[in-house]
């Protein structure tokens, strides 16, 4: 290390030093290029001519300590700066700190979490569609924003992950597929380069409130022959979308979304699902079903798309119906538009939540697994890439005999001649037509008086 000087700048009126020093590798060796030692030279600049000399030992000094920055040694606002940072947080370097400080203020303006919703749901429904898959993401992504949204996604850490999940005051089942909606959105955005971890990632299960085994629902016998009446005598067009999910187990979320009837084939007694439509993205087939499924079929099968157009509402109107005890009572409900319906009657609308979730693909899978006293055939049919474990946790309920596994299987088509469908009121042009002809032969009454 050499310092001269000081010495007189005319023109800056100013003092200053002349400074070298020997650059050295990591391992302390001099670095060298071209057979010669290279030096680093700069020139501090001060005030007056005591500052500068008073300044020659803490140069010294520092240059043992700090070694040679890009312009130099540390100037002494430099080194100030450096013992107050030293101070705040001593135990993070100052690369950190300045990390830190870039990451929550960028160069240039960053999206917000809130902002990669959209092109994340966007990418979700342009490879798989708006399935109940996407529904969920949607909410729960929502969810998230609102703890997160104005934050850029890199700023999210894994504590503030976790205490975002034991704050939502869920059940744990909830709270779990909250956790897996957010890994989900934020490995899209390592994918895209926006962040390099998921916060959500390296949380446990166990760091979560525990995951309750609730009871799998599912219909009873008379309840699955009750409803499948009303679709006979209420609405026949939906008769064939739900044997299909009652007698073959397909998935309702995905698969009956857009499920044609050219798919079930009678020749061969199968169910050829393609690979656009299945969870898999493999071409299936269903075999094994039993005889009342082709019997159904046979009353009610058709080409071409099995959901009916309005199929929401019309499903819920055929639920409120079915759970009606009294015959009369529901014949004459079901002659109500589907609006007037739940109108003037609200109870009804309680009734659809005691509907059990999945509930015609886990009657089909409890009544049929008890039936043949095993899972294999049962697995084979569902297609459960899972095996009979995820079957009897997740598909399977109690309290069936084999007995009962038969008398589901034995649950015949009963067609009505004349359904009951919903007494629509005349609109548009109808209605002006309609009350034209009323009005005409009190016309022609009042003439020949």
């Amino acid at each position: 290390m050499k310092i001269s000087g000081p010495f007189r700048n005319a023109r800056r009126s100013a003092w200053y030093l002349l400074a070298s020093r020997l650059v050295k590798n990591p391992d302390g060796s001099p670095l060298v290029v071209d057979g010669k030692a290279v030096t680093r030279r700069w020139r501090p600049h001060y005030e007056t001519r005591a500052k500068a000399v008073a300044d020659m030992e803490r140069i010294k000094q520092q240059s043992e300590v700090a070694g040679v920055s890009a312009g130099g040694v540390l100037t002494r606002q430099q080194a100030v700066e450096f013992e107050q940072a030293k101070t705040i947080v001593p135990e993070v370097s100052l690369a950190e700190q300045a990390r830190f400080w870039r990451l929550h203020h960028p160069e240039k303006t960053q999206a917000s979490l809130s902002e990669w919703k959209g092109p994340f749901l966007a990418d979700v429904e342009a490879r798989l569609g708006k399935t109940r898959h996407w529904e969920d993401l949607s909410s729960r992504v929502s969810i998230l924003c609102q703890a997160f949204g104005p934050r850029l996604p890199a700023t999210v850490t894994r504590v503030e992950a976790l205490d975002y999940l034991k704050a939502l005051g869920l059940s744990g089942r909830t709270i779990l597929n909250q956790k897996r909606a957010a890994c989900n959105f934020f490995a899209w955005l390592i994918e895209k380069g926006v962040v390099a971890e998921n916060p959500f990632g390296g949380i446990k299960k166990r760091q979560l409130p525990k995951v309750a085994a609730n009871e799998i629902r599912f219909l009873s016998i008379d309840e699955t022959r009750r409803y499948l009446r009303a679709c006979e005598r209420y609405d026949p067009k939906l008769v064939a979308h739900e044997v299909v999910q009652f007698f073959s187990g397909v998935r309702s979320d995905d698969e009956m979304a857009n499920f044609e009837g050219d798919w079930v084939l009678p020749a061969t007694r199968e169910i050829a699902i393609p690979a656009s439509a299945t969870k898999s993205g493999k071409r299936e087939v269903i075999s094994g079903l039993e005889d009342n499924f082709w019997a159904w079929w046979a009353k009610y099968g058709r080409k071409g798309p099995l959901r009916p157009k309005n199929y929401g509402p019309r499903w819920d109107r055929i639920r409120a119906l079915a759970a009606i005890d009294m015959a009369n009572v529901r014949d004459e409900l079901a002659r109500l538009p589907i609006k007037s319906l739940f109108q003037k009657n609200p109870g009804l609308r309680e009734k659809l939540h005691e509907w059990p979730w999945n509930a015609r693909r886990r009657t089909f899978c409890t009544y049929h697994v008890q039936k043949f006293e095993s899972a294999e055939k049962t697995v084979l049919i569902l297609r459960q890439r899972g095996g009979t474990y995820i079957l009897h946790n997740s598909y399977r309920g109690l309290g069936v005999t084999k007995a009962m596994g038969e008398a589901y299987f034995k649950i015949l088509p009963e067609p009505v001649k004349k359904p009951i469908l919903p007494v629509l009121p005349k609109r548009g042009i109808v209605r002006i037509q309609s009350e034209g002809r009323q009005r005409a032969p009190a016309a022609e009454s009042q003439s020949v008086a």
